[in-house]
């Protein structure tokens, strides 16, 4: 009755053993999973404008129109850790609006830049530097300017 004793012992401290290891790599497994899905994406988000500069000042005007279909480039400098699918081109009211995603809301340094429109040269820089700031609240995003004058 001894031997089967400890045998009957041995057995159900094995089976015990056996139920804590599944449940502790069970519940770590789960933890793993539950805390991937805590990494935030953050957003970070501006917009650009393109207009035609009548006077050459850099600054927009009264009266100083839009210029449509200027093709807008934005690149990250820094980190490099995505590809931005971009250009993108301005609308008729020469905006455009960027709202890019940043894994894991980690700051980064983009480079907006455009492609200057044949007949057409700049009244502002071509390329900016932008230190994109994810602390920023959504819907505080700045606009960047990009100003073109006839070359005739």
């Amino acid at each position: 009755m001894v031997t089967m004793s400890k045998l009957l012992e041995f057995f159900l401290g094995s089976i015990l053993i056996a139920i804590f290891t599944v449940a502790f790599i069970f519940f770590s497994a789960l933890h793993y999973i539950l805390r991937q899905g805590d990494i935030t994406d953050c957003a970070w988000q501006a917009s650009a404008k393109a207009w035609i500069d009548s006077n050459g000042d850099g600054l927009i005007n009264t009266g100083e129109p839009p210029l449509s279909d200027v093709e807008i480039y934005i690149k990250d400098v820094q980190n490099q850790l995505f590809d931005l699918n971009w250009p993108v081109f301005t609308d008729k009211d020469g905006d455009v609006q960027f709202d890019i995603s940043l894994p894991g809301c980690s700051n980064t340094v983009f480079e907006i830049s455009v492609e200057i429109p044949e007949g057409y040269r700049t009244t502002t820089n071509s390329r900016i530097e932008v230190n994109a700031d994810v602390s920023n609240s959504p819907g505080t995003g700045r606009v960047y300017y990009f100003g073109f004058v006839s070359d005739h």
